[in-house]
């Protein structure tokens, strides 16, 4: 059996979703394929990124087994260093349970992995307790810093597989690739991937995205599985509203129901849905037109603000829970990551 160690340099880096994309491909070639996240640090002790796996790799193992350990980090730093910790001992029993008769086991670590740091020395315990192979994400930045990485990187020692640098902008993928990945294997890092950042999989389907604000989808409601990739709040004057909303597209529009200007604008361009707020109905105009477009168009109680706050929360917490982000994730993991690597430390 064997096991892999999935952490990051920051949070929301993407351990998440290169755990489903890795388990994704393993479970293609025939392998029996587990997932563990030894500490979840949700303050009751719930998950979604495990319950998501779960479902995902049709895990029989029950959520409790699959994330033993309810902790902040600050509480876990406190024993870190005793030989027997209790957390420890408790991961070490969980991962008794889960691991058994698979042929590889994806294990999604803490984050915020840097050196010297709390979370890095808890991390550390772990990997070598359970004897895991390890990858560090490292999410894009406008100024890596290659010795800062090097320097995390290095604390995990021989049980280092690799690094991954995530969601990298197409603009600066030839700079990454041409200066940064270099200097890093120069310094004995290996590099198993950069990834493009890819708004894709950060998207919400337009079912979730009207769930969430408890909206009404009005029309086009086969349309509810669509990914909307941004968001944009259109409260401008109309003569500036068609260049503004242009420049995003697959976008919701977030507009008060009485401005059917904005409203056109927005149908006008690459929209994937409207959200009307103030629970106004749309003029019976723009529900024609957006019908003929099959763009839905979801009504709101809340005010633009209001809906435009919780639409950004939604989107912070977006899950993998969709077919197509699942089948892209697998086309950049397929270009972009060399899964040999991961296949011959398997």
């Amino acid at each position: 059996m064997a096991a892999l160690y999935i952490t990051s340099m920051s949070e929301a880096a993407g351990k998440s979703t290169l755990s489903a994309g890795l388990g994704s491909k393993f479970q293609s070639k025939g392998s029996k394929v587990g997932y563990f996240k030894p500490v979840c640090g949700a303050a009751e002790g719930t998950d979604r990124d495990v319950e998501f796996m779960k479902q995902y790799l049709a895990l029989e193992e029950s959520l409790e087994s699959l994330r033993p350990v309810s902790s902040s980090v600050e509480e876990l730093a406190a024993t870190v260093d005793e030989k027997d910790s209790p957390w420890l001992k408790k991961i070490e029993e969980a991962w008794s349970k889960v691991s058994p008769g698979k042929d590889v086991v994806i294990l999604e670590g803490m984050g915020g992995f840097e050196a010297g740091s709390d979370s890095a020395r808890i991390e550390g315990r772990i990997v070598a307790a359970l004897k895991t192979r390890s990858v560090l994400i490292i999410p894009y930045e406008a100024d890596l810093d290659v010795d800062r990485i090097v320097a995390a990187a290095k604390m995990l020692a021989e049980n280092l597989l690799g690094v991954v640098v995530n969601a990298v902008p197409e603009s600066k993928m030839k700079s990454v690739k041409g200066e940064k990945v270099p200097s890093l294997e120069q310094s004995g890092i290996k590099v198993l991937g950069v990834l493009p950042e890819d708004r894709t999989l950060l998207g919400v389907t337009v079912g979730r995205l009207a769930e969430h604000v408890g909206g009404s989808i009005l029309n086009s409601q086969d349309r509810s599985n669509e990914l909307v990739e941004s968001l944009m709040v259109g409260a401008m004057s109309v003569d500036s509203a068609l260049s503004y909303l242009s420049l995003k597209d697959n976008k919701a529009v977030i507009t008060r129901g009485d401005r059917p200007d904005i409203q056109l604008a927005a149908l006008e361009t690459s929209t994937r849905c409207l959200v009307l707020t103030g629970n106004i109905d749309p003029a019976p105009g723009i529900l024609s037109r957006a019908t003929e477009l099959n763009v839905p168009i979801v009504m709101v109680e809340k005010d633009t603000a209001g809906t435009m706050e919780a639409l950004e929360e939604v989107f912070e917490k977006a899950a993998f829970f969709d077919e197509k982000k699942m089948e892209r994730l697998d086309s950049i993991l397929e270009k972009h990551l060399d899964m040999e690597a991961f296949y011959q430390a398997t």
